[in-house]
């Protein structure tokens, strides 16, 4: 089973908080939270961009340590490249899709995804204390 759903951002700036919506129509169109986000490397570069550059927006990630399991912050002057966002409501994983447009991404919920030909892209994500998300390093 597979549902998709195309939403295109506004702003940059608010891509968080744009996405936090997207979810939320998502779940009420089809009573699934999706369990993937596409977007082009362009629209993927923009938001980890804007993650370290901006200041504050570090301080609302977590990152699971792959050695110890321990959820820690990352440090101000890290480099951070997010793979994949954990909430107690939905869990994403990031992938490039180049067939679309600057400041689209498509949410998505399939029950068998296949990843042999798409790639993992990491992407950054406004979360609270009780989200994890998985950070490359």
């Amino acid at each position: 089973m597979k549902f998709e759903k195309k939403y295109t951002l506004t702003r940059w700036t608010e891509w968080n908080s744009f996405l936090d919506h997207s979810i939320k129509d998502f779940f009420q169109s089809f009573s699934f939270h999706p369990n993937i986000l596409e977007a082009n490397r362009h629209t993927h570069s923009q938001i980890d961009f804007l993650t370290n550059v901006v200041p504050g927006e570090k301080d609302k990630l977590y990152r699971k340590d792959e050695l110890t399991e321990a959820v820690v912050k990352p440090l101000p002057d890290e480099e951070i490249r997010v793979s994949g966002f954990n909430s107690s409501a939905c869990s994403l994983d990031f992938a490039v899709a180049n067939n679309l447009s600057d400041r689209e991404f498509c949410l998505i919920y399939d029950s068998d995804p296949e990843w042999d030909n798409e790639t993992i892209m990491p992407i950054p994500i406004e979360t609270n204390e009780k989200d994890i998300v998985k950070v490359l390093l």
